[in-house]
């Protein structure tokens, strides 16, 4: 399947794994790739022990906030037990990558998610719940749907000088 940007045809990666933290890893590394194919990052040798490792601030950015959500996903809407799939429809361009999130786990409100306070110390953060801030802070646009299905969309853009420096790659 493709994605119509603009004018022009993208091919959509698609994936789909089992909902437990098990096959997080795959998910991830697939993930990471395609955030290679629009931030233009150094590939490196593949005998390199640490060839799959993150520099790049938006392979970075990208693999954080899809982490968290793909957590979320495992431990909240499958309540651990895998009882589901994760179904991944990730759209790379030349300026920006969407990921799309699908689940058949229990839903829930996004608006219920406390907001972080004001002053932030070692002493006012919440124990947990961290993970959506995380990703929202990480990406430039993140929606999600409750269904089921439920639907998460990420969007992260290039920045003007990380896409002069991926054209110049």
């Amino acid at each position: 399947m493709r994605a119509i940007v603009g004018n022009t045809m993208v091919p959509t990666i698609r994936l789909t794994v089992p909902g437990t933290l098990r096959y997080r890893a795959i998910a991830v590394r697939v993930v990471g790739e395609a955030c290679r194919l629009v931030s233009s990052s150094t590939q490196r040798d593949p005998d390199d022990p640490v060839v799959h490792d993150v520099r790049d601030p938006f392979d970075t950015a990208v693999i954080s906030a899809f982490m968290e959500i793909f957590n979320n996903i495992a431990i909240h809407a499958y309540k651990r037990t895998g009882g589901g799939v994760i179904d991944l429809a990730i759209t790379p361009t030349e300026r920006e990558l969407v990921i799309e999130v699908r689940d058949h786990g229990h839903p829930f409100d996004l608006d219920d998610v406390t907001p972080l306070p004001n002053e932030l110390d070692e002493d006012s953060l919440p124990e947990g719940g961290m993970g959506i801030h995380i990703a929202k802070t990480m990406l430039d646009e993140m929606t999600y749907e409750p269904g089921p299905p439920n639907l998460w969309r990420l969007r992260k853009r290039l920045s003007a000088n990380q896409a002069a420096g991926a054209r110049r790659s």
